[in-house]
């Protein structure tokens, strides 16, 4: 089976009419039908049955109108995306959030330059914005991808390209202000003052979600550079939401607790309005790739600092 065959058969799925197909494929009547019996004679099995001239699906055809139509998508999005790269008139759109800086992606004005000497034809266009702003940005269609930290949720014309997932953790300066326990629930935060990268009902929503219901409340605040969180927690007497990092040098469990039942996603928020599909596939697959490779050998060296050793 090739492309043009599988057109013909979609085609001639959607009007179930040849004469009607045939028309909108610009072939002849007697063309569209011996390529249909081509494909059938190559499957083994009719993929229409014709009763009183009346076409309908066998169920080999009506699986094949389904995972085709799927096929022709992403073949038609993978052409239109190698025309563009040829042309040399590709632009991504991308947006990170201020948080994940300096710390969380230490290395990524270097990455993105790597990417960008390796796709030359690809031309990045890279914003830095709030946590909140780069989401708004992905589900209105004004950025192609962004990279973010979220609790999991639905976005609506939104897909997530999962690069690590982390444990929530509550920072804190008073190994007393939850009685020494490690692992907390939402309840636990009633009426203390916490803050976060992003806003609670668009960063947090699962969370947010949860204490709408149940009645929780607790003041919150948005703080999106991540050296004010760290200073406004030292001395604010005020708990933030950060990432679980056991494996570093300075992590103190008398000032670090854990929130059950919920976990972060660090990745890209991709817009399913992207005109270039494949190739922010191919953009979103770098980065793990090279994150990946980084991540494990930051891991081998913390290790090897909590033993005292040398990397």
């Amino acid at each position: 089976m090739n492309i043009t065959q599988l057109r013909y058969f979609l085609k001639t799925a959607e009007y179930m009419n040849y004469s009607k197909a045939a028309d909108a494929l610009y072939i002849a009547r007697q063309s569209l039908r011996q390529a249909i019996a081509v494909m059938e004679e190559e499957i083994g099995k009719p993929l229409f049955e014709n009763v009183r001239n009346k076409l309908t699906l066998t169920e080999y055809g009506a699986y094949l109108n389904t995972a085709g139509r799927d096929a022709l998508r992403a073949f038609d999005e993978m052409e239109r995306g190698l025309v563009s790269l040829t042309a040399g008139a590709v632009r991504l759109r991308i947006g990170f959030s201020m948080s994940l800086f300096p710390f969380i992606l230490p290395d990524n004005e270097l990455i993105l330059r790597g990417f960008q000497g390796g796709f030359p034809d690809i031309r990045l266009q890279v914003e830095q914005m709030e946590n909140d702003a780069v989401i708004r940005a992905v589900e209105d269609g004004q950025l192609d991808a962004g990279c973010i930290l979220q609790m999991p949720c639905r976005r609506e014309g939104c897909r997530m390209h999962v690069l690590r997932e982390y444990e929530v953790a509550l920072d804190h300066e008073d190994p007393e202000l939850f009685g020494g326990k490690r692992y907390l629930k939402p309840e636990d935060l009633e009426g203390i003052p916490c803050l976060g990268m992003g806003s609670l009902e668009v960063s947090m929503r699962p969370l947010w979600e949860l204490c709408a219901q149940s009645g929780i409340h607790f003041p919150y605040q948005t703080v999106p550079l991540t050296l004010d969180a760290f200073y406004q927690i030292k001395h604010g007497n005020t708990v933030g939401f950060d990432i679980l990092k056991t494996n570093v040098p300075e992590f103190d469990w008398n000032k670090t607790s854990v929130l059950t039942g919920f976990h972060w996603e660090l990745g890209f928020l991709c817009s399913e309005q992207s005109e270039n599909q494949g190739l922010l596939n191919l953009f979103c697959r770098y980065m793990e790739g090279e994150y990946k490779a980084r991540w494990e050998q930051y891991d081998r060296i913390f290790a090897d600092e909590r033993k005292g050793l040398r990397p």
